[in-house]
């Protein structure tokens, strides 16, 4: 049991230690204060997302949460150029609001469609008591977009009930997916991601892989895409 905790506890040094490493790769896209709370994306696994846009070239990102990394995304567009496209989905009107005024202070709102999608019952669920965001609503935003990069960090999944709330995302996004897209799953520490990541395996055809030391995420990769670890 000590060799467990001591291992546990050396993971959670070491990932503190590139989450601060990682804060200063992310400096050239950091433009001002932003509310990093401790529900937020860690920095190490920011950049593992933004070298997944970079090196693999994604054109076509989902984004299942919005929030700091929603920011990040749109500033990395805006350097490499026209031709991507950010969808940036959460179920809270108020912080779509807060994320929108930031957007167009600096001048990215074309970067990302903001959708509003309220929870609901889905019948792409875990269970039958299931909810995800509005489908009817991602569904008239998205229309036939082709996405080549899957980053799932919400609805919320961190409460008794809720815990299965992210396994839709994969379901109900799967016909739209490129043949090399990625999915990133952010909390790999939880009981609910990892039961998420064993059957979304199944489903994708490929092997998610928890990545604790680059931000506590699983990562499944389809097809012929460059591995950023």
């Amino acid at each position: 049991m000590l060799r467990i905790i001591d291992k546990l506890i050396k993971k959670d040094i070491l990932l503190e230690i590139r989450d601060i490493r990682s804060r200063q790769e992310l400096h050239p896209l950091q433009k001002g204060y932003l509310p990093w709370s401790g529900a937020s994306v860690r920095p190490t696994a920011l950049v593992y997302l933004l070298n997944e846009i970079v090196l693999n070239n994604r054109r076509c990102i989902v984004e299942c949460g919005a929030g700091v990394s929603t920011l990040f995304i749109a500033r990395l567009f805006n350097q490499l150029g026209e031709g991507r496209k950010l969808y940036s989905i959460d179920h809270d009107a108020n912080w779509l609001t807060i994320l929108k005024q930031e957007l167009k202070r600096e001048g990215l709102v074309g970067q990302v469609e903001l959708i509003h999608a309220p929870l609901k019952p889905t019948d792409n669920g875990w269970d039958s008591w299931s909810e995800w965001y509005d489908e009817k609503v991602i569904e008239k935003s998205i229309k036939k977009a082709k996405i080549d990069l899957l980053f799932v960090d919400g609805p919320p999944a961190n409460k008794p009930g809720i815990e299965m709330s992210r396994y839709t995302a994969l379901p109900f996004f799967l016909g739209r997916m490129d043949e090399t897209c990625c999915v990133i799953l952010d909390d790999a520490d939880r009981e609910g991601e990892r039961k998420t990541a064993r059957k979304w395996s199944e489903k994708l055809g490929a092997e998610f892989k928890e990545q604790i030391l680059n931000g506590n995420i699983f990562v499944g990769r389809r097809g012929d895409s460059y591995n950023v670890m």
